[in-house]
């Protein structure tokens, strides 16, 4: 149960199908594996490595495991989604053949089932993994598909071993606001199901990248963060390891972020609106007596439509002030949808049209 409840959480926070609508195009998310009951990771060290446009990273990791038994059997077993070229693995410097989950889940039984050193995926009369698979089989918008994990079977001795890991993985795009959040993970949550935590070092190489980044596991041990940046733990630091690409913006770009679309087009349409006032003043003073403006009228309903176009228009501005690859284009996807508030922007200039209107009908009137 402990474990459903991890996968449940891990596939929750950070695996979301991308589409038009979703503000998340998802990445790899790498992870640490899953461990056989008699297995001890010693120590660990993972090097991640980012290409300059902070598109794809990749990992290396090694891990020097202590095995309690010998014989053939599956040590370790990896959650492996969506990475994105050359998932290698060695033990002791000897490349081996990775196996696909596709029907190891069903092999229920003590004469086959190949998981039983896994005992943590098993329900509570370790009976079956159903409960798992009927969860998280179909799909993977929400949930893990078993087809994600790979394995290995294995001839090992007891005593300490050598795994080395690598594979290249691409990035986590967020499309929270205006601007693109780019991201690489690894997740340490599965260290919770291992029997004991080694040490773990963990170097960030990201002296290609041309922008500066942001690492939550705080101050390196040394190095620096833009730079190579070394980290050592007695203990899991925290389930999710996350390196963010921070964005270069003028001092232009800054300016026309904080004044937002819907101001600078309020700005710019001002300048419209005082014009209109001024005809409509003009047709007044001209013709004090008439029941209805013409210029009152025609305004009332064309300037709610250029509100919409300019708001349209600063969203599209603002956003190519950003560029790529930082501008995420949902705001300017999201500003047509504001021909849907049209009649209130009608209703509001309608509105102000009768009441100005009004005024100078008044005060033309008297001096007439």
């Amino acid at each position: 149960m402990k474990f459903r409840i991890f996968l449940i959480c891990l596939l929750n926070a950070f695996i979301l199908n991308a589409n038009m609508a979703s503000p998340v195009q998802e990445g790899t998310l790498g992870t640490r594996p899953f461990l056989s009951q008699y297995v001890h990771i010693l120590h660990e060290n993972l090097r991640i490595t980012i290409d300059k446009n902070f598109q794809y990273a990749d990992f290396d990791i090694e891990y020097i495991i202590n095995a309690e038994k010998d014989g053939n059997q599956i040590p370790l077993l990896f959650y492996a989604s969506d990475y994105y070229e050359n998932f290698e693995v060695y033990i002791d410097g000897k490349k081996i053949t990775l196996q696909k989950q596709e029907d190891f889940w069903d092999l229920y039984g003590d004469d086959k089932e190949k998981l039983t050193n896994f005992h943590y995926l098993y329900n509570a009369d370790r009976k079956e993994v159903g409960e798992i698979e009927n969860n998280f089989q179909y799909g993977r918008s929400d949930r893990i598909s078993l087809n994600d994990f790979l394995y290995f079977e294995t001839d090992i001795s007891t005593g300490k071993h050598s795994i080395k890991v690598s594979y290249r993985a691409s990035n986590w795009r967020f499309k929270h606001n205006r601007l693109n959040e780019d991201s690489f993970r690894y997740a340490l949550a599965p260290a919770k199901y291992w029997k004991s935590f080694g040490t773990l070092d963990v170097t960030i190489d990201a002296t290609k990248v041309q922008d500066n980044i942001a690492i939550n596991l705080g101050t390196p041990k040394s190095g620096e963060i833009n730079g190579i940046a070394n980290y050592h733990f007695d203990k899991m630091p925290l389930e999710i390891i996350q390196i963010t690409r921070m964005p270069k913006l003028s001092s232009y770009t800054k300016f026309l972020l904080n004044l937002e679309s819907f101001w600078l087009a309020i700005i710019l349409m001002s300048l419209i609106v005082i014009f209109h006032v001024w005809r409509m003043y003009l047709y007044r003073k001209k013709y004090p007596k008439k029941k209805f403006s013409s210029p009152a009228f025609i305004g009332a309903v064309l300037i709610p439509f250029l509100f919409i176009f300019m708001l349209i228009l600063t969203t599209l501005w603002i956003d190519a002030a950003i560029g790529e690859p930082y501008a995420s284009g949902r705001e300017s996807y999201g500003a047509f949808f504001q021909f849907l508030y049209l009649p209130k922007y009608l209703g509001i200039y309608v509105l102000f049209s009768i009441i100005v209107d009004f005024i100078f009908k008044k005060i033309h009137g008297k001096k007439s």
